[in-house]
């Protein structure tokens, strides 16, 4: 409601900037929210405006954006079109910004003609893929190749060849779930049950199938490649009996049948005309707004010239609200970092404290964890209270000890000798606990294993940023890497969750600031010499 109330006021405002960014955002949240008349309204809006401007980059985003409006939708052939005229002017592109969107229009390109069963075309594009990786940064290297397995796994599904069908897709799933893309993690899914159903292992296969299930209970929706998995589990369900299972099966295909025709309900009829309906009116009302600024008196100018000059007016007034909550947003996460630092250095020095005196005596060994949670599991008898309880009590100090020793920032050492971000499975193992129990743990006092790693990057990121003058030199990108985050998207992302702010806007004024510490230690220095 808010953006559709806002579109009148934007349309007024002299700012190309502004209108693009408009158009784009709204599309996102259109599409995000399945809402895909609306989002292929703000796409046609946000192409022919950037066409106009000549803004070629965002253009081609546009077109993205209307492929896979398009390819949700199941109009394969338009969604291939747009994807095809994205892929041709990033591929063109000299920054590392267009390499990136390149590759991701080969991967839109691939998993549209694996909806197709198009297997010539898709070889050609996981051919073109292939060639096109090694000029990405390596941990983009390695997202995207996690992609690329997945569209090779596909292509393998279909020419039959299951074994390895199954081992590239066991292989891309990782990568895919530590992503947090629960769409494609499972359309893994669905395969890894095909190819067990082909194999004539169908009970294995219906566990892979009831993750979707459980998934769709959950999100009460599904994308429309998810939906034969519910022929497959009615067809199994029929086959041991289990009527009212199977009448479950049925019942929930009904209720995503009729979720995809009330998606294209408002937009089959004339998706496929459009754009072109769109490109007709928009040139025609610009002809006609050519024709009537000619015919416009100098009263109507000056007229124009109010409204317009009142719009600046609260324009210029929001933004300066809007700078103003940022620098207090800014402000309070500097003294948050600064707070925290200080805190880091009382940890040490209270560990310090409480050292004992050293003497010369022969070293025992430290104690494991394990040993550690026997001890502590003792003490119910002593103190009456549940294991649950202390156990819990260990966790907390073990994750303290966690956290005080940096260890979200440390790399893990693979079995192949790469290193690689930590994982929850990682954290199992160093406080010799198990999985459930860690993760019951982290969901009831952290927010779960990623929000609460997440969050101790960002809040060290930003006490280093505070204390080093070399790392502010750094690019977001680089901050991301060194950070140990998926993605340069998925920081931005993540950073603006948990802050509020940019990283960029938060480097950016956090080097303004030191700046004028600076100035003003040296302005008072001076005073006390003279």
């Amino acid at each position: 409601m808010i953006l559709h109330k806002m579109h009148p006021l934007v349309q007024k405002l002299a700012n190309d900037s502004i209108m693009g960014n408009f158009y784009n955002r709204s599309t996102v949240l259109y599409y995000k929210h399945r809402y895909f008349k609306q989002a292929l309204d703000y796409a046609i809006a946000s192409e022919a405006f950037n066409e106009k401007i000549n803004n070629l980059y965002n253009l081609n985003s546009a077109r993205i954006d209307i492929g896979n409006i398009y390819y949700h939708t199941k109009y394969y052939d338009k969604a291939v079109a747009y994807f095809t005229q994205a892929k041709d002017y990033y591929q063109s592109g000299k920054g590392y910004n267009h390499i990136q969107w390149y590759i991701s229009c080969l991967y839109s390109l691939g998993k549209t003609y694996l909806e197709q069963d198009d297997t010539a075309a898709l070889q050609s594009v996981i051919k073109e893929s292939e060639k096109a990786l090694p000029r990405l940064k390596p941990r983009d290297r390695q997202f995207e190749t996690a992609y690329l397995n997945y569209l090779k796994g596909g292509l393998a599904f279909l020419q039959k060849e299951l074994p390895a069908a199954r081992q590239f897709l066991e292989t891309a799933l990782p990568e895919i779930k530590q992503n947090g893309d629960f769409t494609n993690e499972h359309v893994v899914y669905l395969y890894l049950g095909k190819i067990l159903w082909e194999q004539n292992n169908k009970y294995e296969a219906v566990t892979y199938f009831n993750k979707i299930d459980s998934l769709f209970n959950e999100k009460k929706f599904l994308n429309y490649e998810l939906r034969e998995t519910y022929d497959y589990l009615a067809a199994y369900y029929k086959e041991i009996g289990q009527t009212a299972l199977q009448l479950q099966a049925v019942e929930n295909l009904n209720l995503l049948n009729q979720q995809f025709e009330k998606e294209q309900k408002s937009i089959t009829d004339r998706l496929h005309n459009e754009l072109e309906t769109k490109k007709i009116e928009t040139e025609r009302s610009q002809l006609q707004k050519k024709l009537n600024s000619n015919k416009r008196t100098y009263t109507l100018w000056l007229v124009v010239a109010g409204v317009v000059l009142l719009l600046l007016t609260v324009y210029s007034y929001r933004k300066n609200r809007d700078q103003k909550k940022l620098k207090q947003k800014f402000n309070e996460l500097l003294d948050t970092a600064t707070e925290e630092k200080h805190q880091q250095k009382n940890d040490v020095l209270g560990t310090e404290a409480l050292q004992e005196p050293t003497v010369e005596v022969p070293r025992q060994p430290e104690e494991s964890a394990a040993e550690i949670t026997t001890q502590t599991e003792a003490a119910p008898q002593k103190n009456n209270i549940s294991s649950q309880q202390v156990n819990e009590q260990r966790l907390f100090r073990a994750l303290e000890k966690f956290e005080q020793e940096k260890g979200f920032l440390k790399l893990i050492k693979a079995e192949d000798g790469s290193l690689r971000a930590l994982k929850i499975e990682d954290l199992v193992e160093q406080l010799a606990t198990n999985r459930t129990t860690l993760s019951h743990f982290l969901n009831t006092h952290k927010g779960g294993f990623t929000t609460y790693i997440v969050k101790l990057r960002i809040k060290q990121m930003t006490i280093d940023l505070r204390a080093n003058k070399e790392l502010r030199k750094k690019s977001v990108q680089e901050l991301s890497e060194l950070y140990g985050f998926a993605s340069l998207r998925s920081f931005n992302i993540q950073f603006k969750e948990q802050t509020g702010l940019t990283p960029s806007y938060f480097v950016k004024e956090l080097e303004l600031r030191m700046a004028e510490e600076k100035a003003g230690l040296e302005a008072e220095n001076k005073i006390k010499k003279e």
